[in-house]
């Protein structure tokens, strides 16, 4: 009996330091199961809807090509001021508008859990890949954790979670995939004029 006792306890904190260390982890496949069955109730939970929608609006302003993209203009319940500001400001070209939120709902999230990156909100997560991508551990905090997913398309997404109780997390962010991060067999190869100047002597 002795002898027990002491495993015992040494069982239980070993446990314990386990759950600890892995929370960032069971958060993120809960994420994933929870968008998937749409469970809106533990997606409230497992995300931080306000710091995520500024994450993406901050990524999501410039497309690819570099053009501007207008977020939606501000609501003037809660923000008046920028309203008012926005409609005065006059526009000097206009610009595509692109639903932030459109990337919010439950099966935009499974898609972005599974590395669809800027497509989350157009593909279909249920086809988009054969098998759902392992995450990785980017960086480890008491209180901070960075997650990510790679799909060999569309790059590396990267997900940060903050801690909200003993062995809970919540997303605070969302890190998009960018040109940098595809592999290199998606790079577009050099036009004839682009290897015509690289080759021409510099003056």
């Amino acid at each position: 009996m002795s002898r027990i006792l002491p495993l015992t306890v040494i069982f239980a904190l070993l446990a314990f330091v386990a759950a600890f260390l892995a929370g960032p982890i069971w958060s993120f496949y809960d994420l994933r199961s929870s968008a998937e069955a749409e469970d809106i109730q533990s997606l409230a939970e497992l995300v931080a809807f306000d710091d995520v929608r500024t994450s993406l609006k901050a990524q999501l302003i410039t497309s690819i090509d570099g053009d501007s993209i207008a977020a939606p203009p501000p609501s003037f319940l809660k923000d008046p001021i920028g309203a008012v500001a926005a409609a005065i400001t006059p526009m000097t070209k206009p610009a595509p508008t692109i639903n932030i939120d459109s990337y919010l709902t439950a099966r935009a999230i499974w898609a972005l859990t599974l590395g669809a990156g800027k497509d989350a909100n157009k593909v279909d997560p249920r086809t988009f890949t054969d098998k759902p991508p392992v995450p990785d551990v980017l960086y480890w905090s008491p209180d901070r954790t960075r997650l990510s997913v790679t799909h060999p398309v569309q790059g590396e997404t990267i997900f940060t979670m903050k801690r909200k109780t003993l062995f809970g997390w919540q997303l605070m962010h969302v890190g998009l995939p960018g040109v940098d991060d595809l592999p290199a067999t998606m790079l577009v190869a050099p036009s004839p004029e682009d290897k015509a100047i690289a080759k021409s002597p510099v003056e």
